[in-house]
């Protein structure tokens, strides 16, 4: 094997392990935004939670428990929880569709990386 050809494998194996490595930090900051989003839903969710919870014990309280589902702010925490819920579900699907992009073109990538 000359000098020149093995200098060219690897040149050629260092660059499309850099493209490989450039396209799994993509993959990995789209997931990462994603489930920062998916966090974010979360804790607004379970914030809607606590305050459904601390009015209806206001209400409860106030001998007024029989007016919980009429109450303005718990029917708005619920309907805040009901869009939350549906924004989860659409984080979850772009998240399964990043990893199905990645699954796909590792399947259909070019020749794998080994250097020499």
């Amino acid at each position: 094997m000359d000098i020149d050809n093995m200098w060219e494998k690897i040149k050629k194996g260092l660059k499309d392990g850099a493209a490989l490595s450039m396209e799994k930090i993509e993959e990995y900051t789209k997931l990462g935004k994603l489930k920062i989003e998916e966090f974010s839903a979360k804790r607004k969710i379970e914030r809607n939670f606590v305050d459904i919870g601390e009015r209806a014990f206001e209400l409860i309280t106030d001998a007024k428990g029989s007016e919980i589902e009429k109450d303005i702010l718990v029917s708005n925490a619920i309907e805040n929880i009901k869009g939350l819920r549906e924004e989860l579900v659409e984080i979850e699907k772009k998240m399964h569709e990043v990893s199905e992009e990645t699954k796909k073109e590792d399947e259909t990538g070019e020749e794998e990386v080994t250097g020499i």
